[in-house]
């Protein structure tokens, strides 16, 4: 922050906040947990859960990961609070439901300034906030009459933030990857060693060597988010700073392959998740079936660090569970999904979802089953060249790379064209899948009346939670989503034909 002289105002909310820390702090004491902590959020960024992943096939290309899993708590249920970048990260910083953003719900978009984010409240308590590369992102500042990242300052890197930590001041740092975010470097894991005979290939996308391939380069860069969070980890430690650092590591929403990100399908929304504080007790090697959301992580952050509750915060914090052991006391997450690319026929629409993700059922609510789900196949001839590379090459909210052109290109053979319709083809208004038998989410049970009553009652329970909540899409059909203006980022612009 800049020199510049401090008013009233800012002197008395400092003592505010500092009798806050100090009521708080006594209470943490009381209850053992250590006051002030640093806090640390290693996200990447376009990171997901496979079913395949909980037989910890990672032990050996993830260090920093399964470190965090042995001397904290993996979450096993952890899911964003929606498949897309800049609403994930903005349901991050708030604690609430994407919805509840206005243009902060959608891709390349605004969070406006009257949405309280948990760096400026911890920045205001005294901490050092900052973050390193990607903090909220995609979207723009100015007019959500933001002067900075909602993340923080920007710094270089961690070592230019610690360098510039005031001694006494507790951090909160976001270290935000670009990995393993589209484009890869094809053949990039490959060079590095990563065979494609050891990735296992996912039912709904063709077994073939250049989704292997494509695996391999997404793997690839997974690594290379581990590695340079192990760095940041082993800075810490040889300040003597990381027992009393709460450390989180996950990823933002799913991966950007066919049915993945940009859906409401597992693969778009279940995160990895791993928590460690040291200095808290926290019972190492833990496993947690709780059904968390990312949203979580705001309230959690800013209860750590002793200071009051985020305005208007919808999600909960993790610490009554991690550091007293009380019951989780949610059963569900919600998901939410806005405008990703701008691909559909009308300029601004989206293909707005709902979800209700319980441990063992997953219901979803489509508002508009007329519209394609991955944005409209291309009304011009694209090449596999383009599917591997534009953004807007036909069905838009599918990442541009190999596996997508794979599909696009073999969409017609009967090996391809089942896995296609599941990733492209128009949905019915609801959906339900049984995760218990169907963990990769294939089975729609919605239409069978041996699931009808099932069904009937998430939808009910899914709409309470979203009328409660104040959702636009129940309120009042939601349309001004579809309405909001653009804010796009360099490289995000609409072509004039799709």
């Amino acid at each position: 922050m800049g020199k510049r002289g401090v008013g009233r105002r800012a002197v008395m909310g400092g003592l505010a906040a500092a009798a806050s820390l100090s009521g708080v702090s006594v209470a943490a004491a009381a209850r053992g947990r250590p006051a002030r902590p640093n806090i640390l959020l290693l996200l990447a960024d376009d990171w997901s859960w496979q079913p395949e992943d909980l037989a910890d096939r990672f032990e050996l290309a993830l260090p920093t990961f399964m470190r965090l899993r042995r001397q904290g708590v993996f979450f096993r249920n952890a899911f964003s609070a929606s498949p897309s970048c800049t609403a994930s990260r903005g349901a991050l910083l708030t604690g609430q439901y994407p919805f509840r953003l206005a243009e902060g719900a959608s891709l390349a978009s605004i969070l406006p300034r009257r949405f309280e984010v948990y760096p400026d409240h911890l920045e205001a308590a005294g901490y050092h906030v900052g973050y390193a590369r990607k903090g909220w992102a995609p979207g723009q500042l100015a007019p959500g009459r933001r002067t900075r990242n909602p993340a923080g300052t920007s710094y270089k890197d961690f070592e230019t933030f610690l360098a510039q930590k005031p001694a006494e001041a507790p951090f909160c740092f976001w270290f935000g990857s670009n990995d393993p975010h589209r484009p890869y470097v094809k053949g990039a894991g490959l060079a590095a060693g990563i065979s494609p005979d050891k990735v296992t290939v996912p039912p709904y996308l063709a077994d073939t060597p250049e989704v292997r391939g494509d695996m391999v380069d997404y793997r690839f860069e997974v690594e290379r988010f581990d590695r340079e969070s192990g760095e940041i980890l082993a800075r810490l430690e040889r300040d003597g700073l990381l027992a009393n650092t709460l450390v989180v590591m996950t990823g933002d929403n799913g991966w950007p392959f066919p049915r993945g990100k940009a859906t409401l399908y597992d693969a778009g929304w279940h995160v990895p998740l791993a928590v460690s504080w040291g200095a808290a007790g926290l019972k190492g090697g833990t496993t947690s079936d709780a059904m968390i959301s990312l949203a979580d992580l705001g309230p959690t952050f800013v209860e750590a660090a002793g200071a009051a509750p985020l305005k208007d915060a919808t999600a909960l914090s993790l610490l009554p569970t991690l550091t007293d052991g009380r019951p989780w006391p949610r059963d569900h997450v919600i998901g939410c999904m806005e405008r990703h690319m701008d691909g559909h026929t009308r300029p601004g629409d989206g293909y707005p979802m709902r979800a209700l993700r319980t441990a063992s059922h997953l219901y979803i609510r489509n508002f508009h089953p007329e519209r394609w789900p991955a944005g409209d196949p291309s009304a011009r001839k694209v090449s596999r060249e383009d599917l591997e590379t534009r953004l807007f090459s036909g069905f838009a909210d599918i990442d541009a790379g190999p596996a997508k052109a794979d599909m696009v290109i073999r969409q017609d053979e009967p090996a391809v064209k089942p896995k296609f319709e599941l990733a492209t083809g128009r949905r019915p208004p609801h959906e339900l899948y049984d995760l218990r038998a169907d963990p990769y989410v294939l089975h729609d049970l919605a239409r069978d009346p041996a699931h009808a009553a099932l069904a009937k009652r998430m939808d009910a329970r899914l709409a309470e939670i979203l009328r409660a909540a104040r959702d636009p899409r129940v309120i009042d059909g939601g349309a001004v989503f579809d309405d909001y203006p653009s804010y796009n980022d360099p490289g995000f612009e609409r072509p004039p034909e799709l």
